[in-house]
């Protein structure tokens, strides 16, 4: 189902305007409708009567009931002649959320209304077998159905935790012989369960007992199964009046009732957040960059912002909220369309800043005159089309929202001039990962090549008192950096490389060694995983004493910068720069070139596109090494290393580590991102004080989720 921002969605055809009332403009405000301007000055229509206006009401599904005005119509899809003006739209259809809104019509014009409406009803599920008790050596055959009022995606069967089967569509059938089955016991009773999804993410489930026969004695034994026609048909449904029958009672199973394998679907809303704004909007101009062929710049009245004496007053912006077991993903698309806040849910925390006053800082670029201001609203922005913070961060972008068949939700957020070179971001959240993807997508309309700049930046907090502490580490496994500014005269200065994590016995990557700013690249650019072909690399910050961090998963083949920023420690920059309350952040970047300096050329019509991970990691102590599966942590104790290890979905299977003068250790394991594996193992008299060791997990299938081999301190 695809979800309309607004839940509005109007066609303007040639002769058409539709303008929304305060009843719509009220859940997203101020995004204007895309406009046709050479048709809004069109002549009326000569067969529309003086006065009125023609509506075409064609919402999804069709055979919704319409009512205009507190007055049924009919059925969509129907078409209307209706007085010029405001009208109140109510739609219903049985299975679906009911959807009223305000719209207004001009005079002489035909307009076309297609809002969605969220389908909320689950598939009915039915499951047939025919026995309940299904011999060890025997099989019994399995059928689900499902239906539903949209269509059925896809259907699944499984027996306690096992997957059996799954299939597109709304039909499954399989013989279960439970002697072939990996981890069925023989005389146990299991619960047989069918789950059915639509294409909104709505699950229907139905469940049945289900015995499995003793093992047989080894003496050799004659059965005789019955006719066919006497073999009873046990049913499951669904709907709650559906009842076994013909069926002898059986034993329940012991123990909980597995849940089903199918995780809850992603939920996605519209709310609203008020936050205490400086007036600096009426101040702002709009100007152009003539280097970027006249791109539209907006620049602040400096000195007459300053001199009103401005204060903050409560102004109310959109959120769009995205949520699993896991994880809460906010946006605030009038802000630049940037994720507002990221929750880890088993600690409460949010792991972005959040700044609690928005406040334009000193901050930005020189050229063009006045562009020297920035918004530190906290979250993760998108710089586009130059460096730093771009010129993005402070406009309003649209957005859209789409559901996923798997349950996920993908949020996108879009620039509002596609004529220009432009940016578009898909932030997906899937159901039980404990991680998000942002995939950008850069792309150049015009028919001349274009250089551009485009780089991600986070403003990180980990923890929960929405300020960096000392024990904050930067997660940048490299040797050396190159710096990009600093107000510390003891590091080398901007442009020059300086040695990493270790300068000068200062441990650099501990935030409460800093002195000044420092901002810093990885150099000569992003690197990939350390002892892994593949192309993948990692940056993070993780907090000690808070024990939370946030982890950057990219394509280092495709996005070669990454970026680290603070503004100091014991002789930082005032934090009144940005905020009111003293609260503080440290900087995450990512862009596509390795620093601010290089231009990133689009040939014409081109574009490019890459996906991220990114996710809160807790709990562990620190990050060694981290993928899109894991992150890792290792840290010598005495005897022993402390092996920590934080998965991003809840994994189910074994851990296996090498150790050196040690025999390989294998453990079971059934770890999530709330519980993740922590274990010191003992170490050899012997060992030395630094050697490889390998980790990997897999699965109950074996498949290997996470793998890693590397040099570590053993002392």
């Amino acid at each position: 189902m695809r979800t309309i921002p607004s839940r509005c969605r109007f066609w303007l055809m040639p002769v058409i305007m539709v303008a929304l009332a305060a009843a719509c403009s009220a859940q997203k405000p101020a995004v204007p409708l895309p406009q046709a301007p050479q048709s809004i000055d069109a002549p009326a229509m000569p067969s529309i009567a003086k006065g009125m206006a023609q509506l075409l009401i064609i919402p999804s599904p069709d055979g919704v009931q319409i009512i205009v005005d507190g007055e049924v119509r009919g059925a969509s899809p129907l078409t209307l002649t209706l007085p010029a003006g405001a009208h109140r739209i109510a739609l219903s259809a049985a299975g679906f959320t009911p959807f009223s809104e305000t719209v207004t019509l001009e005079a002489g014009r035909e307009a076309t209304y297609a809002p969605d409406l969220d389908d909320i009803e689950p598939p009915v599920v039915k499951i047939d077998i025919d026995t309940f008790q299904v011999p060890w050596q025997g099989a019994a055959h399995v059928r689900a159905v499902a239906s539903d009022n949209a269509g059925v995606l896809d259907i699944e069967l499984a027996l306690e935790n096992q997957t059996l089967a799954a299939a597109d569509g709304n039909e499954l059938a399989l013989d279960l012989v439970p002697a072939e089955m990996p981890g069925i016991q023989p005389g146990r009773a299991y619960t047989l369960t069918a789950i059915a999804t639509d294409a909104a993410g709505n699950m229907g489930v139905a469940s049945l007992p289900l015995l499995i026969g003793a093992r047989p004695a080894l003496t050799a034994t004659t059965t005789t199964s019955p006719p066919p026609a006497e073999r009873a048909v046990a049913t499951a449904s669904s709907s709650p009046t559906a009842t076994p029958s013909a069926v002898p009672p059986l034993p329940r199973p012991t123990g909980p009732v597995p849940t089903p394998t199918r995780p809850v679907p992603v939920s996605f809303r519209v709310s609203q957040v008020t936050i205490p704004t400086y007036p600096y909007q009426a101040f702002l101009r709009q100007t152009s960059d003539p280097s970027l062929g006249g791109y539209p710049v907006l620049t602040l009245d400096r000195a007459a912002y300053e001199s009103s004496n401005p204060k903050p007053t409560p102004v109310t912006y959109t959120l769009l909220i995205i949520e699993n077991r896991y994880l809460r993903v906010s946006f605030l698309p009038e802000l630049g369309g940037r994720i507002y806040e990221v929750v880890f849910k088993p600690t409460g925390n949010n792991e972005l800043y959040r700044n609690p006053v928005i406040k334009p800082t000193q901050w930005g670029l020189t050229n063009p005159a006045g562009a020297n201001w920035w918004l530190g609203a906290g979250g993760i922005e998108w710089g586009f089309p130059v460096e730093e913070h771009g010129y993005e961060w402070g406009k309003e972008w649209s957005y859209d929202s789409i559901r996923l068949p798997d349950g996920g939700v993908v949020v996108s957020m879009l620039m509002q001039d596609p004529t220009r070179p432009y940016t578009t971001i898909n932030i997906t959240l899937s159901p039980e990962a404990a991680y998000f993807t942002v995939e950008p997508t850069v792309a150049n309309p015009t028919e001349a090549p274009a250089r551009i700049k485009w780089w991600s930046s986070a403003m990180l907090a980990p923890g929960a008192a929405n300020k960096p502490g000392p024990d904050l580490r930067f997660i940048f496994p490299v040797s050396e950096v190159t710096v990009h500014s600093t107000g510390d005269p003891k590091l080398p200065a901007a442009g020059q490389p300086m040695a990493w994590p270790v300068y000068q016995d200062r441990d650099m990557s501990r935030l409460g060694n800093w002195g000044s700013y420092l901002g810093f690249f990885e150099r000569p650019a992003a690197q990939g995983v350390a002892g892994s072909n593949a192309p993948d690399g990692f940056v993070g910050v993780y907090d000690t004493a808070a024990n939370e961090g946030m982890m950057r998963v990219y394509p280092g083949d495709v996005t070669r910068g990454a970026k680290g920023f603070a503004p100091g420690w014991s002789q930082p920059i005032p934090s009144s720069a940005w905020t009111d309350d003293g609260s503080g952040y440290v900087e995450l970047h990512g862009g596509l070139m390795p620093t601010f300096d290089e231009w990133y050329e689009l040939p014409p019509d081109g574009q490019v596109s890459w996906q991220e991970i990114w996710y809160p990691v807790a709990g562990i102590g620190g990050v060694t090494h981290a993928t899109a599966a894991a992150a890792l942590y290792l840290a010598p104790e005495p005897g022993a290393l402390r092996v920590n290890l934080f998965p991003t979905t809840p994994v189910q299977g074994e851990i296996r580590i090498t150790l050196p003068g040690a025999a390989p250790v294998a453990k079971p394991v059934n770890i999530s991102p709330a519980q993740p594996f922590s274990e010191a193992l003992p170490l050899p008299a012997g060992a030395p004080a630094r050697d490889e060791i390998t980790v990997t997990l897999v699965n109950t299938q074996g498949k290997p989720v996470y793998e890693y081999r590397g040099q570590v301190a053993l002392k």
